[in-house]
């Protein structure tokens, strides 16, 4: 299996996705993507990456973020590829419903207006948005992409 990363990603920041690819012979290749950071070659998903929920409200909330964020979400669309925010918060996040209870230590952001973003964009745009630890981030995203092979 090849693995394509986005060129963006800095080099080590996903130790964990790499040392999950070299343990189970997933050959990674670094390339320029226009969705996401990790994708299959002619891939039809692409699993954009997020290390917290703080990191995804800024992507959904801040207004200079947000219109970044929503480039690539509708380049996504217009590309025909489905793009699922892979989301590493672990602390208890397993699910959408889990979102609401979730506090900023840095903002005011609320849990249940960062719920609201999310689903906005995923109904709007098809987004699927998926947590995990740190730890399984490699695992994930391996399931989430051979998850289109089979398909």
């Amino acid at each position: 299996m090849v693995l394509l990363e986005d060129t963006r990603n800095k080099i080590g920041k996903h130790k964990n996705v790499h040392a999950y690819c070299v343990k189970h012979g997933i050959e990674l290749v670094r390339e320029c993507l226009d969705v996401g950071d990790y994708i299959l070659p002619d891939g039809k998903i692409s699993v954009d990456t997020k290390k917290d929920l703080s990191e995804l409200a800024t992507n959904l909330l801040n207004p200079q973020d947000k219109k970044r964020f929503m480039r690539e979400v509708r380049r996504a669309r217009e590309a025909g590829i489905q793009l699922v925010v892979l989301c590493e918060h672990g602390k208890g996040v397993k699910c959408l419903q889990d979102v609401a209870a979730w506090r900023s230590e840095y903002s005011p952001v609320t849990g249940r207006a960062l719920l609201d973003a999310m689903y906005r964009v995923s109904v709007s745009y098809g987004v699927r948005f998926e947590f995990c630890s740190k730890r399984s981030t490699g695992k994930r995203i391996v399931e989430i992409l051979e998850g289109e092979k089979k398909n």
